[in-house]
């Protein structure tokens, strides 16, 4: 039983050194974390509605809109009503959002790419099937 806790412990650990990896390198742009996330997925993903990046990112729903307003008020974003469900709004990367995260996120992947290359590419598809059966719990 003593190893499961120490499995969890090193798992935190290596979680938050990612993620102070990252946020490190967002914060030269200017950005926070939950600020990045919702950039990289409006980048990859294109325009979605709120409750779809909602479902893509790790920021609580309480967050959301804050996060959504400091994008707009950085003129990253923008928010409009969907053309067919008045009730949803959809969020689009402005010209600004698109070149920041441009120039973003080649820098944040190969950061990532740098903290993966310590393991072989057999150890990288083991981590990720351990962890895949770990999150479908």
């Amino acid at each position: 039983m003593n190893q499961d806790l120490k499995t969890i412990t090193i798992l935190f650990r290596a979680s938050h050194h990612i993620e102070e990896v990252v946020k490190q390198e967002v914060q030269a742009f200017g950005l926070n974390l939950s600020e990045f996330m919702v950039l990289e997925v409006l980048f990859h993903k294109g325009s979605l509605p709120v409750n779809a990046v909602l479902d893509k990112v790790l920021i609580p729903n309480s967050s959301m809109s804050y996060v959504i307003g400091l994008l707009m008020t950085k003129g990253l974003i923008i928010k409009q009503k969907d053309a067919f469900d008045k009730r949803v709004y959809v969020l689009h990367l402005t010209e600004a959002g698109s070149s920041l995260i441009n120039k973003v996120y080649p820098a944040h992947k190969k950061k990532l790419k740098e903290i993966l290359n310590l393991l072989s590419n057999e150890e990288e598809e083991t981590l990720q099937a351990l962890l895949k059966r770990i999150g479908k719990q």
